[in-house]
């Protein structure tokens, strides 16, 4: 084989170990900010620089979304978003932001009055739920609507406004709010919760990585890498305007790693992608541990094995 031949596969190798470090991309809303000209837009967010590009205000007819706090998308890759102030539901254009006000969806179940800080995702199988603050509860949320309280009222025992889902129709992940105050209630922990009990059980703490921060959003990729975003403004009834963490979050211990900070400030939602796994669910699969094959440190150690391999070849070719 001569060098020429060598040369072009060795290139090929690190074409190929290149489209293989794509960055992650999200979705949040920046309902928390105090920027009056972007607040409450979406946004489209680098998950491992932290660069967040924004797409356009959350219009429905004449009126904004002021308080769009849970985000979910469902298996038909349509964007949903879930406001507090108006307690409705909506599909999103992604590409725009915009909203068409004959879509949206009234929640008249819903407490009114703010502070349900919601946590959206659809399931595995496609079924929306969302969390409410306020009365510490799950709901299944139907298409016209109306709510279903999972388990009991105050069952998840927890502040919980971030909420996302993986392989498994019995069993989302909770992130709890990141406050050290409101009688104990809000604790920067990861939880598993019961879709049949609505009952929130502790993972783990987030740790050190993770700042002290309000609400939160959470989501998994399609590798089954869980993802969190901190909304850092307000922190213990202080302004403090600081940017948004993205984190990666360990499923079986709760421990979070700082991957980097948003230009931005006030995101309390975000989502990636449908429920992954789901149509690949076989009847044993679902506590297989989950490979994070698109992290830095896995991109690398690809990319070194490449090059290692590749220069290998010319070695043995010389000698």
């Amino acid at each position: 084989m001569n060098y020429k031949l060598h040369y072009t596969l060795l290139l090929f190798a690190l074409i190929c170990a290149t489209s293989a470090y794509s960055e992650q991309s999200a979705y949040s809303v920046n309902s928390d900010s105090g920027d009056i000209e972007t607040q409450d837009s979406l946004y489209k967010i680098n998950l491992e620089t932290g660069e967040d590009e924004r797409i356009g205000e959350l219009i429905s007819g004449a009126e904004n979304r002021l308080d769009t706090e849970g985000l979910a998308m469902s298996s038909d890759g349509e964007l949903w978003g879930i406001d507090d102030d108006s307690r409705t539901l909506f599909p999103i254009n992604k590409s725009s932001g915009g909203i068409n006000f004959l879509e949206e969806v009234p929640l008249p179940g819903m407490p009114a009055g703010g502070g349900n800080d919601f946590g959206l995702t659809f399931g595995c199988d496609n079924t929306l739920y969302v969390t409410s603050v306020l009365t510490q509860s799950l709901y299944r949320l139907n298409g016209d609507g109306s709510i279903e309280v999972i388990g009991s009222e105050g069952a998840l025992g927890v502040n919980i406004s971030a909420i996302a889902a993986l392989d498994d129709i019995n069993l989302l992940y909770g992130l709890g709010n990141g406050q050290f105050q409101n009688g104990g209630m809000d604790s920067p922990n990861l939880y598993s919760i019961s879709t049949q009990t609505g009952v929130a059980t502790l993972i783990g703490p987030l740790g050190a990585q993770a700042g002290e921060y309000a609400q939160a959003g959470l989501a998994f990729d399609p590798q089954g890498m869980l993802w969190a975003i901190t909304d850092r403004r307000i922190v213990n009834n202080t302004i403090v305007d600081s940017p948004s963490q993205i984190l990666q979050v360990d499923i079986e211990t709760g421990k979070a790693t700082m991957v980097s900070h948003t230009t931005q400030v006030g995101y309390e939602s975000l989502v990636i992608a449908p429920a992954v796994v789901c149509n690949d669910m076989g009847p044993d699969d679902s506590y297989l541990p989950r490979i994070p094959t698109m992290n830095n440190t896995g991109r690398m150690l690809v990319i070194m094995m490449i090059l290692f391999a590749g220069m290998l070849g010319l070695r043995k070719h010389r000698s």
